[in-house]
């Protein structure tokens, strides 16, 4: 069918991709994340082995579901990578998707599924005072699509469309299901400092105030609705459509121009994030050395045995109520059409709002005003120094947004990604229960210079099993290193020293 009847059912009916990011155990977790670690816990930001980070560009794609399974005979990989074979192309080179390409599981559970991306622009953390103090300017762009609670036979119609035999006919009744999609700019500080450092217990504590740029947003709440799909006869019964017997919907969508608004954007919000960082150091004394009589911690060096970090992510919300950007919609009706040439050639999202608003004899739209919550979670994580350079960190985040909630959710994990890390390459191997601990995953992430890329999912990526989730991110930083003592002990002598066997002795 054509890309906007597929749009039009995704806004009507409430399903679409859904979710918040993964958090990239796979290059989050490292002491050589730089600002990457602050969107786990703001408080990474001191003490950190940089004395300057600067993130260039960054990016990650995302996608989760319980529905359908990926039964293409190509990759998620071929299409990043436009390797797809010709073989599947149009004569054009188009890659060709039919629908057949989605499996489905059916079980009449509720369905949910995850996409969205998060680009991060570029950045800056320092640290000041020896490493006790540390703050950044963070600036990102994200895209969030949320769904949740869509009714199994919703989320057929809108998977396999109206030409699935299997939905033509039957009245499906009890309809239900919620979109949220929400387009963000953000500007971010973070601040964060040690609070208690007695030589084997280490504390550091950081928070991110955020000011957030709504500048898109659409969404619609259906409840107790019913459907039929029946033959088009202007079509002489080669399509369908959709007869609503009865709709119960609340629909608002921005104007194109709210993307690069001229004035105040669609919406305006704040949001914060906190954290606490706790480190055990019992043999922080190898990591001191005297410079003119002074002792001196080496600041290029980790210290810790392991580490434990709780944090509470992106609590706030975003107001959209700009009325020269949104338009907004509250229906109630019964007997309306769906049919496949009232969306075609419209005129940005405001013609496709007045199709819809069309189709189901909405009248004039409603003052828009309405709030979408930050997807909020809760964030854990503990990192084991098992020997030099070699880490085991576990890491868990859950979703604190109702699922009936009227906006973001984030994508509830736990990971366990032991790594090999350096100050100029890293590899790690994070293994995950993604996808609200659904979907168990192997990644592999890298890190080399100024370049890291990674995986949370590569059977996902490469097509392995008929996956239900999918991730992909890479970035390029730079940084300058905490510089090391000339040597460990300047006013001291070396560890095989015959004075130091002497001097231990007395």
């Amino acid at each position: 069918m054509h890309k906007n009847w597929l749009l039009a059912l995704g806004m009507v009916f409430g399903w679409t991709l859904t979710g918040w990011s993964q958090h990239l155990p796979g290059a989050s977790m490292g002491n050589y994340a730089g600002t990457n670690a602050l969107y786990h816990n703001p408080a990474f930001v001191a003490d950190s082995r940089y004395r300057a980070y600067i993130n260039v560009a960054a990016t990650q794609l995302y996608t989760a579901n319980n529905h359908v399974r990926y039964e293409a005979p190509f990759s998620f990989l071929n299409l990043l990578t436009n390797t797809v074979s010709a073989k599947y192309r149009s004569n054009r080179g188009v890659v060709q998707f039919p629908r057949s390409y989605l499996g489905e599981k059916l079980n009449g559970n509720f369905k949910y599924m995850n996409a969205g991306g998060d680009t991060r622009l570029p950045s800056v953390m320092f640290n000041m005072l020896k490493g006790k103090l540390g703050a950044a300017v963070l600036l990102r762009a994200r895209y969030i699509l949320n769904a949740s609670g869509i009714t199994e036979d919703l989320a057929r119609l809108i998977s396999k469309t109206t030409q699935l035999k299997a939905l033509q006919g039957p009245v499906f009744n009890n309809q239900s299901g919620q979109l949220h999609f929400n387009g963000l700019g953000e500007i971010a500080f973070t601040l964060g400092g040690v609070v208690m450092d007695n030589e084997t217990d280490f504390l550091k504590v950081g928070v991110t105030l955020k000011g957030l740029l709504g500048l898109y947003n659409a969404h619609a709440i259906i409840e107790n609705s019913s459907f039929n799909v029946l033959p088009d006869s202007s079509w002489e019964n080669k399509r369908q459509y959709i007869n609503i017997n009865e709709i119960n919907v609340r629909y608002a969508m921005t104007r194109d121009e709210g993307l690069a608004p001229s004035g105040r954007p669609p919406g305006i919000g704040w949001g914060f994030d906190v954290g606490a960082v706790y480190e055990y150091r019992p043999d922080v004394s190898k990591y001191s050395y005297y410079e003119k009589g002074e002792r001196k911690k080496d600041h290029s060096k980790n210290k810790y045995l392991y580490r434990i970090a709780v944090s509470l992510t992106d609590i706030g919300r975003v107001r959209f109520n700009n009325p020269a950007y949104l338009l907004q919609q509250e229906t109630h009706t019964t007997n309306k059409e769906f049919r496949f040439d009232d969306f075609q050639k419209l005129d940005g999202s405001e013609g496709f709002f007045n199709a819809i608003n069309n189709s189901l004899d909405g009248g004039p739209t409603i003052a828009p005003d309405f709030r979408s919550v930050l997807p909020a979670a809760f964030q854990a994580s503990v990192d084991y120094n098992v020997k030099p350079n070699v880490y085991v960190s576990g890491l868990w985040v859950q979703n604190l947004v109702p699922q009936k909630a009227f906006g973001m959710k984030a994508e509830s994990t736990v990971s366990v990604t032991p790594r090999y890390e350096h100050k100029w390459y890293e590899l790690s191997v994070p293994l995950s229960l993604m996808n609200r601990y659904r979907s168990p995953a192997i990644g592999l992430a890298g890190r080399a210079g100024p370049l890291w890329i990674g995986t949370d999912h590569l059977a996902g990526l490469l097509n392995i099993g008929n996956p239900k989730a999918f991730n992909v991110y890479f970035g390029i930083a730079a940084g300058i290193y905490h510089k090391s003592p000339e040597s460990q002990n300047k006013c001291w002598p070396p560890q095989d020293s015959w004075l130091r066997r002497i001097f231990s002795k007395r």
